[in-house]
């Protein structure tokens, strides 16, 4: 399961970042920046010599050609969802909105289950969420939840015109990865989203995953450790490589429990940073989720993977972190169980894209909060996020997520991106997304 904790760098939230590239912000919005965003250091931003204007958007100059800037977008898997995630968005931006009730209307008369909306209040403006605050729910609920958000998330960058030049996905977060390329339609995309929920349901309870500040190296020296003690031959397994000095592990309930307490006895790794994932709710990406092979499969074969996206980015190239390599085979149903049974290897695909690119790479983490911000810096890239989890004392803030969004906007610009639609289709989206009308 792709998922780390928010071990992230903040920086002072009383400093405010200039977003005069989008329009010169409200008063009360001015003031809800240092109230109520939860500010981070983003070592992946650039910073400007000078406030440009907003036409600066569109100059003629080409930044993602030849040695110029190249971003890649990242979808992460399960982990980060949340009650309050995409609704303020929901609330302020009414095309984010449309996107999420689309998705949910094809889950209910395309695919005849039950509404995510109804059943839950998730992203609703107005509605109250039944879901709990830490996130720790059903995995039908987090699958579609955060198959939602992302497939949105994307639909709104697509719409203020940026453009990406790669695409990965971890975990859960390769089924939107295929819309954002052009692999399958939106239809296609909530249909696999439904055929996870639905079969993985059948293993929930069957294990647990923690993340460790570890080298695979030391994981595996570890992992054969405990095994031994407890007289197994397995039962652990790396679920997850994130970056050359963190991974996931994820097993039975009762090796977990004996990892933990060979770390917390070790002289060694005592002090190194580990963490339960609580909402990871089976040991996916291991030999575990076997029993579901046969109606996983079935699930996606009765499915159009084939079926082609005519709102996808076509030309955008996909790295598989199942394969650690391009991506040169079909999205099928073989592809996506290998996504189930086998480990994922993100660091290993940030850090071949950096080796290639340089510094002219740019990742833009697609998810309810930049759990991978971290990770993809321990790769060497330089990193973008959207929209954050609410501390909590901002949870009711109504302006909290767009003007993240707009942060992210102006971090792309300094990274040296531009939006390619005309201006005077671009403005009125940041207009309304500053103003909140």
């Amino acid at each position: 399961m792709c998922f780390i904790p928010n071990i992230m760098c903040f920086y002072d939230a009383q400093r405010q970042e200039p977003l005069s590239i989008l329009l010169a912000p409200l008063d009360t919005q001015a003031a809800a920046v240092s109230q109520h965003v939860e500010l981070y250091n983003d070592s992946g931003r650039v910073p400007s010599k000078i406030d440009p204007p907003v036409g600066a958007l569109y100059e003629d100059e080409d930044h993602r050609r030849g040695s110029g800037p190249k971003l890649c977008v990242a979808f992460v898997g399960m982990g980060s969802q949340h009650p309050a995630m995409g609704r303020q968005l929901a609330e302020r931006y009414p095309p984010f909105l449309a996107s999420i009730e689309e998705n949910d209307r094809i889950l209910v008369e395309v695919y005849g289950q039950p509404s995510l909306l109804e059943r839950t209040g998730l992203f609703i403006p107005g509605a109250e969420c039944s879901l709990n605050a830490s996130g720790t729910w059903s995995l039908n609920d987090v699958i579609l939840s955060f198959v939602y958000v992302q497939i949105s998330l994307w639909d709104l960058i697509r719409n203020l015109g940026f453009k990406a030049h790669f695409a990965i996905g971890t975990s859960i977060g390769e089924i939107a990865m295929g819309y954002a390329a052009g692999h399958y339609d939106r239809s296609t995309t909530i249909g696999i989203a439904a055929a996870f929920a639905t079969t993985m349901s059948e293993v929930e309870g069957n294990g647990a995953t923690i993340f460790v500040a570890l080298s695979p190296r030391q994981a595996r020296l570890i992992i054969d450790d405990v095994l031994l003690q407890a007289g197994e031959t397995s039962g652990l397994w790396i679920s997850s490589f994130h970056s050359p000095h963190a991974v996931a592990i994820a097993g039975t309930h009762p090796l977990i429990n004996a990892l933990f307490a060979f770390l917390s006895n070790s002289k060694t790794f005592s002090d190194t940073f580990a963490v339960r994932l609580p909402q990871v709710g089976c040991a996916f990406h291991t030999p575990l989720m076997e029993p579901i092979k046969a109606p996983f499969k079935a699930a996606l074969e009765n499915l159009d993977l084939d079926r082609k996206s005519h709102g996808g980015t076509h030309e955008v190239r996909v790295m598989s972190t199942i394969d650690g390599t391009w991506l040169n085979r079909p999205l099928d149903s073989d592809y996506f169980w290998d996504n189930v049974l086998r480990p994922t290897k993100f660091g290993d695909i940030v850090q071949k894209l950096v080796h290639d690119e340089g510094e002219n790479i740019i990742f833009l983490e697609i998810a309810a909060h930049p759990a991978m911000k971290t990770c993809v810096e321990q790769c060497g890239a330089r990193y973008v996020g959207l929209i954050r989890r609410p501390t909590s004392d901002s949870l009711v803030d109504g302006s909290n997520e767009c003007i993240q969004l707009l942060e992210a906007v102006q971090h792309l610009y300094d990274a040296g991106f531009r939006s390619e639609l005309p201006l005077g289709v671009v403005e009125p989206t940041l207009r309304l997304l500053r103003a909140g009308k």
